[in-house]
């Protein structure tokens, strides 16, 4: 409660299709039937033409509504795993979030890797099974499977009455009374609990009753008393479970005709806390650790938690207000970069709406407008109380493709920094193996998203093209070769001796040139030119025209001419000495690989053991995770690149993995074979000059 009023800050999470736009929609017609969009629809949220296409959420909607007096501000959270990194920073400036979870398909369906971050992040929940009116919902089947998926002990605060196109209301098992649809009237009234469903109720509030009580103390000493709790006591005892997130309350609704929307709104409001209740901690410019409280008379201090670039409005940053208050032409502090930014006006984000407002205070949700230098993840705070509050984490980045333009690289880095700015699980950088200018996103569908965004955001056509392997070559025994590079041209010529021995090295310790030169058989001025010359010639191996590695390349003897002789002859001599001897030297391919971390839940850990096989991945390990199983491998990079859609295939979306580059590993002989005549056939292996 900020000023005496009741503000309430929570994300709404869960697997797409599961019903969280819809969820909020529903918030805003309870709230503003004129505001929202017709019943049904997600318009207002879901804008984007990217969303449109795809019918479901793919970035952070912050939302705010005013309802009987409160102010709540939500923040729609995406649900396809390709998105989820956005959903750790909702949880990072909201205070308590709902997990929707489908009377349809249950808690299995991507619904997993949602929990786990709620789970994470500490903060409280509770659960709305939406799709109760859905002709194949099934209340009871739903809720056994957000136990054995989820792994947590679902509490029902709601039995549904009915199911599917039959659903009349709901049972409240914290009032004991029904509310059902009055068919004259349109609308929800409360009346007793149906007959038949009585014993259900009875058993089901029961089992309400104990679960609070076993989270407080002096409740569960009432209740072993056989003192009969309070519904406020029974609540307290709910509010201590959710913010320790021993159990998962489960309310009902079906959003589209209205059922539970306003039991949902009252739940969040007595199970969450008000922003006065969260302490923000953070470092001073000093790194000494600081905390404010979470009251309007506290010094400023909020945090950038989404960022969107406009063609026409320009810069749009949403912005978490935790303490003091922001007034119109407010100076504030950015403390990573030190410079002070001028907030004239900002808003409160009401879908594609705005609606300036006057002052807001911890917990609130705003808009600012061209702010010059902040981006996602930035602190802004008074600039006479300076605090750093803690960074997004940055998230693995397991997948990545080639960008290729039509001789539009510059403008096409260009917009898709731009894109950055908006969405930090982007990430943009050359190969410094391969040349490929690589966009690294959390999947597939993330990465051909931006692509989509690019062309109609700034008019950029992009390609996406699988990344080329940073293959290289190296040699598995010794051999040495006499380079002798000799021109006469007339005047002074040309001349340089090399005699040098390869030596090959252990996987990882690179390149070492050693000098064995006595008796001054090369001048000591030309050997750093020898060494010079091997460095330019491993550039490209014999094989493939990869880079060669892990080698000693001794200078053991040589020859010199006091005319002819120069640091150009000798840097030919040990590049041709190089290229005879690593022929030599049995020379092989090497390729990367990357090392995975698979997490899947128990039933599809066969499909997957069986796909990575099929991928030349060694297994190294498996261990049981709270919600499934952890595979731990080894899979080369070629075979690495695709298996981020293959991994939602083989489990419905349940599955997501970790990728980063572990070592290299000889390729083996008839996949080398075919990457080497394929390279050769691309004229990339050049031979030895004579």
């Amino acid at each position: 409660m900020a000023n005496g009023r009741v503000i309430r800050t929570f994300s709404i999470l869960g697997a797409d299709g599961s019903g969280k736009t819809a969820l909020v929609e529903a918030f805003l017609r309870l709230a503003d039937s004129k505001r929202a969009s017709p019943e049904g629809s997600t318009s207002r949220l879901d804008a984007e033409p990217e969303e449109k296409k795809r019918n479901f959420s793919l970035s952070l909607h912050p939302e705010s509504f005013e309802e009987g007096g409160r102010l709540f501000h939500a923040v729609d959270c995406p649900g396809f795993a390709a998105f989820l990194a956005e959903v750790e920073w909702a949880l990072q400036v909201t205070d308590g979030a709902i997990l929707t979870v489908s009377a349809v398909d249950g808690a299995h369906n991507r619904a997993e890797r949602a929990y786990d971050l709620l789970a994470e992040s500490g903060r409280p929940a509770f659960a709305v099974m939406g799709r109760l009116d859905h002709e194949q919902a099934d209340f009871g089947k739903a809720l056994a499977d957000v136990e054995a998926s989820l792994k947590v002990k679902a509490v029902p605060l709601h039995l549904p009455v009915g199911a599917g196109p039959a659903l009349k209301g709901l049972v409240d098992l914290l009032s004991m009374k029904a509310h059902l649809l009055d068919k004259t009237f349109g609308r929800w009234t409360e009346a007793e609990i149906p007959a038949g469903m009585k014993a259900e109720a009875e058993a089901a509030r029961t089992a309400l009753v104990e679960a609070a009580a076993e989270n407080d103390d002096e409740l569960l000493g009432k209740y072993l008393e056989g003192t009969p709790l309070t519904d406020a006591e029974v609540m307290k005892g709910l509010a201590a479970g959710a913010a320790r997130q021993k159990f998962l309350a489960v309310a009902c609704a079906a959003p589209k005709p209205g059922l539970g929307v306003r039991e949902a709104l009252e739940l969040l409001v007595q199970l969450f806390p008000g922003p006065e209740a969260r302490a923000v901690k953070g470092v001073d410019l000093k790194g000494g650790e600081l905390t404010l409280p979470g009251s309007p008379t506290a010094p400023f201090c909020g945090q950038v938690f989404k960022t969107t670039i406009d063609h026409f409005a320009g810069r749009i940053d949403y912005l978490r207000v935790f303490s003091g208050t922001l007034k119109p032409e407010s100076t504030v502090m950015n403390p990573r970069t030190r410079t002070e930014e001028r907030i004239s006006h900002f808003y409160r984000t009401d879908g594609a709406q705005t609606a300036e407002v006057k002052e807001s205070g911890p917990g609130e949700l705003v808009v600012l407008m061209k702010l010059k230098d902040a981006r996602t993840g930035d602190t802004l705070c008074d600039r006479d109380a300076p605090i750093v509050l803690p960074e997004f984490r940055a998230p693995n980045r397991p997948v990545a493709f080639a960008v290729h333009t039509k001789g539009a690289d510059d403008k096409a880095a260009a917009a898709l920094h731009k894109l950055i700015e908006e969405d930090p699980s982007l990430e943009l950088a050359r190969s410094p193996e391969t040349g490929e200018m690589l966009l690294r996103g959390m999947g597939q569908a993330h990465i051909e998203v931006t692509v989509e965004r690019a062309k109609r955001k700034h008019g950029v056509d992009i390609t996406l093209a699988p990344p080329t392997p940073a293959y290289l070559e190296t040699i598995t025994t010794a051999a040495k070769a006499q380079g002798k590079f000799k021109r006469q041209t007339g005047g002074h010529g040309q001349y340089g001796d090399a005699h040098v021995e390869l030596h090959p090295r252990s996987r990882g310790e690179g390149f070492e040139f050693e000098d064995a030169i006595v008796g001054g058989v090369i001048p000591r001025q030309f050997i750093p030119s020898v060494e010079k010359g091997i460095r330019g010639a491993m550039g490209a191996g014999p094989l493939a025209g990869y880079p060669v590695v892990d080698f000693l390349a001794k200078l053991v003897f040589g020859s010199y001419h006091d005319v002819d002789s120069s640091d150009n002859a000798f840097q030919v001599a040990g590049s041709m000495a190089f290229k005879k001897a690593v022929l030599e030297a049995r020379p092989i391919l090497l390729e990367p690989v990357m090392k995975l971390e698979v997490r899947v839940p128990e039933d599809y850990v066969g499909a997957v053991m069986g796909d990575l096989n099929s991928r030349r991945a060694k297994v190294q390990g498996m261990e049981p995770t709270a919600r499934g199983v952890l595979v731990r491998a080894l899979c080369p990079h070629a075979e690495a690149m695709s298996y981020d859609a293959e991994l939602r295939s083989l489990t419905q979306g349940a599955g997501w993995f970790t990728m980063e580059a572990s070592h290299y590993d000889p390729v083996p002989p008839p996949i080398a074979q075919k990457i080497i005549e394929r390279r050769r056939a691309e004229g990339k292996v050049k031979g030895v000059e004579e």
